[in-house]
């Protein structure tokens, strides 16, 4: 949020636990941002004054962790594969959800930190093919990354560690 909120003019941070939005407010406090809200709320709730509100909108759902598990191993005891079947529907409502706050012509962003398609790749493709409001558009990184069908894929052996995906969508 910190280093958005020195890109944006405002940022809004939605999370859904109420210690997560005291640290974000906490840091925003430190870091001396004021352009920052963090709302304590359910991003797969729809909430309708954020309708079309949004030139830009993140959405880094909660995923499996598997692309940091080098720094938290205990990810690789605590999940399991009905896991990433739990964890898909939650990202497709909050992705689904997240969408209608896009004002036209803005972004929506899909992050996560795992390495798995069916997070990822998968998903987006699902997305797009529900949502012909939007189309993907490329990004650059200069973290060396692997171009999926849909969006980009970070490896922790190409790229400094750390395992992510990022898909950036054009509503029309």
């Amino acid at each position: 949020s910190v280093l958005l909120s020195e890109k944006f003019d405002r940022v809004t941070s939605v999370d859904i636990h109420p210690h997560r939005v005291e640290l974000i407010s906490d840091y925003a406090k430190r870091m001396n941002r004021h352009n920052i809200t963090a709302v304590c709320a359910d991003s797969q709730k729809h909430n309708p004054d954020f309708t079309d509100k949004f030139d830009a909108v993140l959405c880094d759902v909660p995923c499996s962790g598997f692309g940091v598990a080098f720094e938290s191993p205990d990810i690789k005891l605590n999940r399991e594969e009905s896991s990433i079947e739990e964890l898909n529907k939650i990202q497709l409502s909050i992705i689904k959800t997240c969408s209608d706050y896009v004002k036209p012509g803005g972004f929506l962003y899909y992050s996560t930190c795992s390495i798995f398609k069916a997070e990822n790749e998968e998903n987006c493709i699902d997305f797009l093919k529900k949502h012909s409001e939007f189309a993907e558009e490329k990004t650059n990184s200069p973290l060396c990354h692997k171009q999926m069908k849909v969006g980009s894929s970070f490896f922790p052996n190409i790229s400094y560690g750390a395992g992510f995906y990022i898909c950036k969508f054009k509503k029309q």
